[in-house]
């Protein structure tokens, strides 16, 4: 599993920061230290984790910003599919998910698919491969920032990761193979990380990640009403 090329994907917002320590104190990788007075995020330890956005009181993180690549995606000739992470209930809690995808589509995106599905493939996956030995045990390589801390903080333990892509890739490719190599994929979901995975492990496969945030600002940027929204059902695999 090659290296992933490093993206700065939470910086320090200097006029905000008060060098409080928090962030440094909670970060899992060691990836944050002071300079000139400043909490900097050291792009070759990070992980992408997200926790010292979660920790910092001051609101001095700021996310590596994935709207405008995906604005250029949807500006361009080829159709583009938005794949949708299994917890989006959470960031759209008063919302159906007819009107969910409905909103997606408004903001231009021509499918929409459940990473659910991925997550099924992938979790036969996983039965298949812990049948074929009982007593060998693997760590699971669904979340990005995982592998990365393993890959960059234990090498030793890199052959326990599972040979499995996550459930994002696999829905991916599930819609590259219904609707081609030329469509573009976009991935949506609460997770930072999945930035780097997009832009450096599996390239030709997933073309941009957006946080829910970012794509709940794409509408507020249409001015997109929610009684405006048409529902509909999610395109199926």
């Amino acid at each position: 599993m090659p290296e992933p090329i490093k993206i700065p994907l939470v910086t320090t917002i200097k006029e905000r920061c008060r060098v409080c320590y928090t962030c440094i104190r909670e970060c899992p990788a060691k990836a944050i230290r002071v300079v000139d007075g400043q909490a900097d995020v050291i792009v070759e330890r990070c992980i992408g984790c997200g926790n010292c956005v979660q920790v910092c009181g001051q609101h001095a993180k700021k996310v590596f910003d994935s709207v405008p690549q995906v604005e250029d995606l949807l500006k361009g000739e080829n159709p583009v599919a938005a794949i949708l992470a299994p917890s989006f209930p959470v960031a759209f809690l008063d919302w159906d998910h007819k009107e969910v995808v409905g909103l997606l589509r408004k903001i231009g995106f021509d499918y929409v698919f459940e990473v659910a599905f991925g997550a099924d493939l992938v979790a036969e996956r996983y039965r298949n491969l812990l049948q074929q030995d009982d007593d060998r045990r693997y760590i699971a390589t669904s979340c990005p920032a995982i592998v990365v801390y393993i890959q960059r903080y234990y090498p030793d333990i890199v052959g326990a990761l599972a040979p499995i892509v996550s459930p994002m890739t696999a829905t991916a490719r599930v819609a590259h193979r219904e609707h081609g190599d030329d469509v573009k994929i976009v991935f949506i979901g609460p997770c930072i990380a999945k930035k780097e995975e997009s832009a450096a492990l599996v390239p030709d496969d997933v073309d941009a990640a957006l946080t829910y945030e970012e794509a709940l600002r794409m509408a507020e940027d249409r001015n997109i009403a929610k009684e405006t929204i048409e529902p509909s059902e999610f395109d199926s695999p």
